[in-house]
């Protein structure tokens, strides 16, 4: 049974076979390749991996933002009972921050430096068709700055006045201006120290509860991932090659590659050395046949180098593509 199958009224997000490919001179690249995963409401999804392995794009193509040379190959991505591929660009526009939102990864570069908070989330409601008054925006935004954390005179600040967790913040109150069903967040603690990133994670979850939102965090900290999420998906080379709730994928992870990646997490039972997945993830132009983990996969066998192993239930909320699982 495909993701698009199942019960509506349980899921607010579901991707379906989603495919993402971008051309090049030697042939197209697909960055993500059949990946289906469904979202609750006010659920914490998760996706987690190496860089390179498909979360941002995959990010983007739920937004329907891909750009050339990139394209949506196939696949379908469902807000409730809305395909997204059936929206005009129009509908698609009006959507994003009423619908889904996404939180950038670097806050700096998605901040106009010339133009000051309280204008920018002023845009954001303009784009929407809302032009409240001076007053009224003034209310409006000093409302979604307190929701985030932020004293109301930031709305007056240009954002190289803030620092960087103020930034971030001020993202998330962009994000939420419209109060979207699912809440996209890209990393958002790259670039962060220690107590500014346990900051910003606890304005999202705050937020989250505000709205009864949903949220995906896409990122490859598997410690800031065993604390916020739900559940976890754990992409490889394009695939999402694991789905488990967050207690079960940490202490019984059934591919490979997630043990690796939960080994190489420090710790004060092993002081004094790091461990590291060896190796280097493929090209996504030059996949190794087979299992696209099998070259650094301690466990490999002979069927991990001739046959892609199918995605496969695991029990409830759980899926695998490993021929050992």
């Amino acid at each position: 049974m495909t993701v698009a199958a199942r019960d509506m009224n349980d899921t607010i997000l579901r991707v379906d076979r989603l495919r993402v490919a971008y051309d090049h001179p030697l042939g197209a690249v697909r960055a993500v390749d059949e990946v289906s995963f469904s979202l609750r409401p006010h659920e914490r999804f998760g996706l987690a991996g190496e860089s390179g392995s498909g979360k941002s794009t995959m990010s983007l193509a739920i937004l329907r933002m891909i750009k050339p040379p990139g394209r949506i190959e196939g696949g379908e991505v469902w807000l409730g009972d809305i395909a997204l591929s059936t929206l005009s660009a129009d509908a698609m526009r009006a959507l994003r921050l009423a619908g889904i939102a996404m939180v950038p990864q670097g806050s700096m570069n998605s901040l106009n430096p010339v133009v000051r908070i309280r204008d920018q989330i002023r845009d954001a409601l303009a784009d929407h068709g809302l032009t409240p008054g001076r007053r009224a925006l003034d209310e409006r935004v000093a409302g979604l700055l307190t929701q985030v954390g932020l004293p109301a005179d930031v709305a007056g600040k240009y954002p190289h006045e803030l620092s960087g967790g103020m930034k971030q913040r001020a993202c998330i109150a962009i994000a939420i201006c419209l109060r979207p069903k699912v809440i996209i967040a890209d990393e958002p603690t790259s670039a962060l120290d220690v107590v500014v990133q346990k900051q910003v994670m606890q304005t999202l979850g705050r937020v989250q509860q505000d709205l009864g939102a949903a949220i995906i965090l896409v990122g490859h900290d598997m410690g800031l991932m065993a604390q916020f999420v739900d559940r976890l998906g754990i992409m490889y080379a394009g695939r999402l090659v694991e789905v488990a709730p967050i207690r079960t994928i940490i202490t019984a992870p059934r591919h490979p590659y997630t043990r690796m990646l939960i080994d190489s997490l420090p710790s004060l039972d092993h002081r004094g050395g790091l461990r590291g997945i060896p190796g280097l993830a493929p090209l996504l132009r030059e996949l190794p046949a087979g299992c696209a983990f099998h070259p650094r996969c301690p466990q490999a066998v002979e069927r991990c180098r001739t046959e892609k192993p199918a995605v496969r239930p695991m029990g409830p909320d759980a899926t695998v593509a490993c021929h050992l699982a």
